[in-house]
């Protein structure tokens, strides 16, 4: 049942491809089960690493069948009554199978009819006979009292089933390179590495080599202008290795460079083709939540060059979609790092002073977005101040803290303040600020004396500028103001602060072992004031 509403609750516009236009002849699709009951059985089809729900039959004594034809070629599952999904081809073939043992069905299954199961299937069994052989002889080399001369012996057998599968695997590639089931196998392939270069002493000339080898051929068994391409696991995989710190370097230009290569090489304009749609969707996404930082970099890249005006390729997202994604971009584009900061011209807690990031005269300056009614930020702000008190300050590292405090929050900001005695530039939309910024009695004459003798617009909207989502946020700005960290904990902040001023070494007050000083957890900040 849980596999039935994750199948459902897929959404996708995948669900909405218009099907082939082509007219093609029957074929059936017959499944004997023996054992189960009359009942439903859904058909899905694999795009990538996800299963879509495709059509629907209804079994009826152990028997139960589909039209073919109405399916593009790839990797389909059939869910059996007892909640698990089966594995089959589909491929422009008429399909007779029976299953004589629900409970083992790989290993009862006879095909009657399908060149492409026929081989499928024989390869899995014979997987499986070869896993199960590996992990007698890794077990034996394990073995306490397995002397070095068995563990060769063992080693020389794991070699051996090795160069059996992949045997297997080339002769099914070699012999049905037309069918899915060789243009599947033939993604599993790893490459095959050269030796780096040596000069006739033995010395490597090129310690790059091998890398740049692997990386320029990893798509080398990889036809991704065949539409079956995207229909299975094997392609979400490889794609995914090849995205990861097991490929492309993870630098957002290198990224980006490889990630275009590879799209040039898809039927861009083929919408019929999902391959582009699946690349361009899984990088984009992937970059988008990176837990490297910097790497945010790529999304911005990936929507403004595939989703966003001029190019709008994103054929398969409706125009709403598209827009939040190009937003988004926007956001994140104005934050992104090794580019120089946005000024923020802000007053203090007296209304009168106004200061600004770029007018600040340090080595670094920490950017530091909090609201005085958030729980996490009354735990980082104090220990922020002893940072600055005990470290930063006598290292020209200044800090420029933004507060919410508009309304009520302006007094309970003050008041934090003064309590914790924070000595470094504090400044916010203040009251008086918000009521020029925001008064229309007279047009909106107060907000352009406010644009034009102290302050901007993108200064006064600093949460929609900054993409402060939630706080605490810290960034760390550069002497020429660029940004060179985003979104760091206090704990993170420390040590970034230490390494970049020659102290590395010291002794850290907010160590990141402790968790409260690690990763800020999620904290809606509600209401960020964002005059318009």
């Amino acid at each position: 049942m849980k596999y039935l509403i994750f199948l459902f609750s897929l959404i996708t516009v995948f669900t909405t491809q218009a099907q082939s236009t082509l007219t093609i002849p029957s074929q059936p699709i017959k499944i004997t089960a023996d054992g189960i009951p009359d009942t439903t059985i859904f058909l899905a089809r694999y795009f990538g690493s996800k299963l879509f729900y495709a059509d629907t039959a209804v079994s009826k004594d152990g028997v139960f069948e589909y039209e073919g034809s109405k399916h593009r070629g790839g990797l389909y599952a059939f869910l059996l009554p007892n909640g698990k999904p089966f594995d089959f081809i589909i491929d422009n073939e008429p399909i007779e199978m029976h299953i004589r043992d629900i409970e083992d069905p790989i290993g009862s299954i006879n095909v009657k009819q399908s060149i492409n199961n026929q081989l499928f299937f024989k390869y899995m069994n014979y997987m499986n006979k070869k896993r199960k052989e590996s992990q007698g002889y890794g077990s034996l080399m394990t073995a306490p009292d397995a002397s070095d001369a068995d563990k060769e012996k063992y080693k020389a057998e794991l070699s051996k089933i090795n160069d059996d599968v992949v045997g297997m695997q080339q002769e099914i590639i070699k012999n049905h390179s037309d069918k899915f089931i060789g243009l599947m196998l033939d993604m599993t392939i790893d490459t095959k590495l050269p030796e780096n270069p040596r000069d006739e002493d033995g010395n490597i000339t090129d310690s790059n080599f091998v890398y740049r080898y692997y990386i320029e051929h990893y798509w080398d068994n990889v036809d991704l202008k065949d539409f079956r391409t995207v229909n299975t696991p094997v392609f979400h995989n490889k794609l995914d290795k090849y995205f990861s710190m097991k490929g492309v370097m993870q630098i957002p230009d290198t990224v980006f460079h490889y990630a275009q290569e590879l799209i040039n090489k898809t039927d861009i304009l083929d919408q019929d083709n999902k391959v582009f749609y699946y690349i361009v969707h899984h990088i984009t996404n992937k970059y988008e939540t990176s837990q490297i930082m910097g790497m945010d970099r790529v999304f911005y890249y990936m929507a403004k060059n595939y989703y966003c005006p001029p190019n709008n390729l994103a054929y398969w997202m409706p125009e709403e979609s598209t827009t939040k994604v190009c937003d988004r971009a926007e956001k994140i584009g104005r934050t992104l790092v090794n580019n120089p900061s946005i000024p923020l011209i802000l007053t203090d807690s007296t209304e009168k002073n106004w200061i600004s990031t770029y007018d600040i005269d340090a080595k670094y300056t920490v950017l530091y977005f909090w609201d005085p009614n958030c729980g996490h930020c009354k735990k980082v702000t104090p220990k922020l101040q002893t940072l600055y008190d005990k470290k930063f300050k006598e290292r020209e590292v200044e800090v420029y803290a933004i507060g919410k405090a508009t309304g009520d929050e302006f007094k309970k900001w003050k008041e934090f303040i003064v309590k914790h005695e924070l000595s470094f530039y504090n400044v916010g939309v203040t009251p008086k600020v918000y009521k020029a910024a925001t008064d229309t009695a007279n047009g909106q004459a107060a907000l352009s004396e406010l644009l034009r003798n102290h302050t901007t617009l993108q200064s006064l909207n600093y949460a929609d500028t900054w993409d402060v989502y939630s706080t605490p946020r810290i960034f760390i700005l550069d002497e020429n103001k660029k940004i060179i960290y985003k979104q760091v904990s206090i704990g993170q902040l420390e040590e970034i602060i230490d390494k970049l001023t020659g102290h590395e070494a010291d002794e850290k007050l907010f160590p990141l072992s402790d968790p409260e000083n690690g990763d800020n957890p999620p904290e809606e900040d509600e209401a960020h004031p964002e005059p318009k």
